[in-house]
């Protein structure tokens, strides 16, 4: 039977300051690095026949962290790329919640409903992630 492990990756700036990351390339803060780390800690003793990561710098630096322990190389698929937060992309969540206060009121309900203009809606996320999955090789 084929385990799957989704891992999310470790801390950014923008995540300790609450800014919404989605396609922009942040890399992993020092807490993220650690964090990573831990995670290649934890698989260090697991047989990991395949690791994909997001083509993003933050969740490369995750898989390379699990992959240093592991001795499997990484792919990357873009269908595992974070979510495209369009606009809002950049913004902290104080931002968001002044200037987009009836979407920001939307995602935080009913976040399923909302599709953010040059963004994606979460079925869209779901659609590319599902994609991906079934186009992975598991030999």
């Amino acid at each position: 039977m084929t385990k799957i492990y989704i891992v999310r990756h470790g801390e950014t700036q923008w995540n300790k300051e609450e800014v919404f990351r989605g396609r922009k390339d942040i890399p992993l803060n020092e807490s993220g690095l650690r964090q990573a780390n831990s995670v290649g800690q934890y698989f260090s003793h697991i047989s990991v026949n395949r690791i994909v990561s997001s083509p993003l710098e933050r969740a490369r630096q995750t898989a390379e962290a699990i992959s240093n322990t592991t001795g499997t190389a990484v792919d990357t698929m873009a269908e595992f790329t974070d979510m495209n937060f369009g606009i809002w992309e950049g913004l902290t969540l104080p931002e968001v919640e002044k200037d987009f206060p009836a979407d920001f009121a939307l995602w935080k309900l009913s976040p399923e409903k909302l599709r953010l203009e040059g963004g994606e809606s979460l079925a869209m996320v779901r659609e590319r992630g599902s994609s991906g999955l079934k186009n992975i090789d598991y030999a």
